[in-house]
């Protein structure tokens, strides 16, 4: 009996084993939609700045209900080897990745050992505090940063674990958001590295073209208050290719998101950003502070948000077509996430 026993027990610990080493494949993803209106501009026409009824950040422009995202993230995780792939359809994956496209991420890695790490593939920035979707953003609307900074990486990446929680990362990629080798006309590389400890990171990308510097820390200044900083400064000048995306020949964005919650399903956040543009619009500078509420039903997160834009030019619009320094918006978002 006791041989039985011991002959079941070395079987079960066998069979656990291997459940531990087997891979697993995992489906994840969002939906999101939102409302905009214009508190102290026109909401019919392109009333408000070149870029239409908005304020100059990406994605929640348009006036009235419309889309934002829907994506689907399939990911199979291995102990050595595995792969991400997010596919995403939608105005803020058109607007992100090109029209047409549907691959938003799509990347392999290689877990060479317990302390390096391999990939390769198309991902998007670890710059900032901000993703595509909605669903893994805070605040709905978009900081200047992201909307103006690099987006894109295609390429080769090793990750390091230092020890003690330090972490050094390595790059070659293309040049920052050509994200298919035919765009590389210039036959250019990006080299790109960063370091970290805990919440606290510092890395740059840069090309022969541009170049960008990331500073990022979080801390916990209570169980309910936390509070992160983001720095960041771009330097596109030498690329006129990126024209379309940026403005002017850089710019330097300091931000800070204080966040509060308030109860198990209510949390309250803002974004306080300060960006100057160089060489746009006489070297204009925009402050945007963003209050943003996350009320949470099961999946769902309801996001309504007041943002002001105040900028030391007139580059925005009055609701009497006027020009102003200022941008008032409401937009209420809504994110279901499985």
């Amino acid at each position: 009996m006791k041989k039985l026993i011991t002959i079941m027990s070395l079987a079960f610990v066998g069979f656990t084993f291997a459940q531990e080493e087997e891979p697993t494949f995992n489906v994840s993803g969002s939906v999101d939609a939102y409302f905009r209106a214009n508190l102290t501009s026109s909401n019919s026409g392109d009333a408000n700045t070149a870029l239409g009824q908005g304020d100059y950040s990406a994605f929640n422009n348009d006036s009235g209900f419309s889309l934002g995202l829907a994506n689907v993230t399939l990911s199979y995780e291995g102990e050595k080897v595995g792969f991400v792939a997010d596919l995403a359809v939608g105005q803020r994956a058109d607007q992100y990745n090109g029209p047409g496209s549907i691959v938003n991420e799509a990347y392999m890695y290689w877990n060479v050992s317990d302390k390096v790490t391999l990939q390769m593939g198309r991902f998007n920035s670890w710059m900032g505090y901000e993703e595509l979707s909605a669903a893994n953003n805070f605040h709905y609307s978009m900081s200047h940063m992201f909307t103006y900074s690099a987006r894109n990486f295609n390429g080769l990446v090793g990750r390091f674990d230092l020890g003690n929680d330090f972490g050094l990362g390595l790059g070659l990629m293309n040049p920052v958001n050509v994200i298919e080798g035919n765009q590389n006309s210039s036959g250019s590389y990006s080299i790109a590295a960063g370091v970290w400890k805990g919440k606290t990171s510092v890395s740059f990308a840069s090309s022969q073209e541009t170049s960008y510097i990331d500073f990022k820390t979080a801390f916990d200044v209570s169980e309910s208050f936390s509070v992160a900083l983001n720095g960041h400064i771009a330097d596109y000048k030498e690329n006129p290719s990126m024209d379309y995306i940026q403005p002017g020949d850089g710019f330097t964005s300091i931000s800070a998101y204080p966040q509060i919650k308030s109860s198990e399903t209510m949390s309250w956040g803002m974004r306080l950003e300060y960006m100057m543009f160089d060489n746009f619009a006489n070297d204009v500078s925009v402050f945007s502070p963003t209050l943003t509420a996350n009320y949470t039903v099961g999946a769902l997160t309801i996001k309504p948000e007041l943002r002001l834009d105040s900028a030391s030019e007139d580059i925005f619009y009055d609701n009497d077509g006027d020009e102003a320094a200022g941008l008032t918006a409401f937009t209420l978002g809504a994110v279901y996430s499985f």
